[in-house]
């Protein structure tokens, strides 16, 4: 029965939205394809630095430090976010029965992460893209006409101007911002927006600025709900007194 409704709910799409919703489908194509290549991608050359202990840093942190010439999967900013159904919607469309309203939800949800890449490529990046986006299941309010998702937007930071050190002779120090609980805002845009200006002004300290880099954000945000929202930024310092150079570490090239 549960395939008999998805499949009958991925018709009516196909059918009652028509042209419009056609091409809807064709404009999530090139954020499909950005998630694919992401998924992908392999790196033949490990990348890794060294921690203020004289370890070697998680190589997820590296390369979300260290590539900033290509999306990696290490670098994201993760929301979970309420929206009206209505907002999924193209010009001329109307929202199906409630039996439905989840199928259309998922299939329309990466269109709320490609609303919110303007605010990263605003400030923070020089790329962005939709890595996934789906609605949670069971979350659907068709009384109040919303729904929970979750999202996981790819982003490359700029840092044009601010070339990296020789990184054997420097440690990789690492900080979690979290976001000014008194600030509420009214719209999902104006949380990530927030949150975003907060994090590149604890990455504006003197000790810190030249290479600070922001490895990923979180956020969870619903209407009247206190919010909650962390990010974690990372910058080089030289090596402690005591700890040895290590033999040059050769970063990738930055974009």
């Amino acid at each position: 029965m549960l395939r008999l409704l998805i499949g009958t709910g991925f018709l009516l799409m196909a059918v009652g939205f028509g042209a419009a919703g056609w091409q809807y489908w064709q404009g999530l194509r090139a954020a499909s394809d950005a998630a694919e290549e992401l998924a992908a991608l392999a790196v033949d050359t490990p990348v890794w630095l060294i921690s203020p202990t004289g370890a070697i840093v998680a190589e997820e942190d590296s390369r979300a430090f260290l590539m900033q010439d290509q999306l990696v999967a290490e670098r994201m900013v993760r929301l979970t976010t309420t929206a009206r159904l209505d907002a999924l919607l193209v010009q001329g469309e109307s929202l199906p029965a409630a039996p439905y309203l989840e199928v259309l939800a998922d299939i329309r949800a990466p269109r709320l992460g490609q609303s919110l890449c303007p605010i990263l490529t605003a400030n923070l990046a020089v790329a962005c893209a939709v890595h996934s986006a789906r609605v949670l299941p069971g979350s659907v309010n068709a009384a109040e006409g919303n729904a929970r998702f979750t999202i996981a937007l790819a982003f490359r930071q700029d840092v044009s101007g601010s070339e990296l050190p020789d990184l054997s002779t420097h440690v990789l120090e690492t900080e979690d911002v979290l976001a000014d609980p008194a600030f509420q805002p009214a719209t999902v845009e104006a949380a990530l927006t927030g949150l975003v200006t907060t994090t590149l002004a604890a990455c504006a300290a003197d000790d810190r600025a030249a290479t600070c880099r922001v490895l990923g954000l979180s956020l969870d945000w619903a209407p009247g709900e206190a919010r909650q929202g962390a990010a974690r930024i990372a910058w080089l310092d030289p090596l402690p007194d005591g700890m040895t150079r290590l033999s040059p570490i050769e970063p990738p090239p930055e974009g």
